[in-house]
């Protein structure tokens, strides 16, 4: 079967580009690795409150918008 790959969010491309490891960001974020990696894979969305604070983190790169389905 073989690996499923997911799409990677607006914040997992962020990451990626910036080659950003999920632990690094979590610690910045204040957040469980598990929970970045989740946020990046699109598996999980952020309430509004970490939204906005991805959006200051990113210097606007991961708009609050970008978590709506």
């Amino acid at each position: 079967m073989g690996n499923v790959k997911r799409k990677l969010t607006v914040f997992g491309r962020y990451l990626k580009k910036q080659n950003m490891s999920a632990a690094d960001a979590a610690e910045q974020l204040q957040v469980t690795r598990s929970y970045v990696q989740a946020l990046a894979s699109g598996t999980m969305t952020p309430g509004l409150k970490l939204a906005i604070e991805i959006l200051h983190w990113s210097d606007g790169a991961v708009p609050a918008e970008s978590w709506v389905k």
